[in-house]
């Protein structure tokens, strides 16, 4: 039979798991997903992501120095066309600047 004192404990504990699993989450969507950390050795980067409803979303992603725009959806990916570069650049660094 389990007492108070362990059932306390073990409760805590779970607490304690969540806490931190929930931290790593949230620092991973802030500084990878934003773009904090980028990978320079890839050939390809997920610039924005903007998701639409029914299990959809939009990317602009870089493919070397082209900039692309791909639709996603439950069952394909499609190439929607091509984003002029300087439009992503100025976009960037209006992002970066305070």
């Amino acid at each position: 039979m389990i007492d108070a004192g362990e059932l306390l404990r073990f409760v805590a504990a779970s607490g304690v798991i969540a806490l931190v699993l929930y931290g790593f989450a949230a620092l991973s969507r802030r500084h990878v997903g934003a773009g904090r950390f980028p990978r320079r050795d890839r050939l390809i980067e997920v610039i924005e992501t903007l998701p639409l409803p029914h299990a959809s979303s939009l990317h602009v992603v870089r493919l070397g120095d082209a900039y692309v725009a791909v639709g996603r959806t439950a069952g394909a990916i499609s190439l929607l066309t091509t984003v002029p570069t300087d439009a992503v650049e100025r976009h960037r660094t209006s992002k970066q600047s305070p």
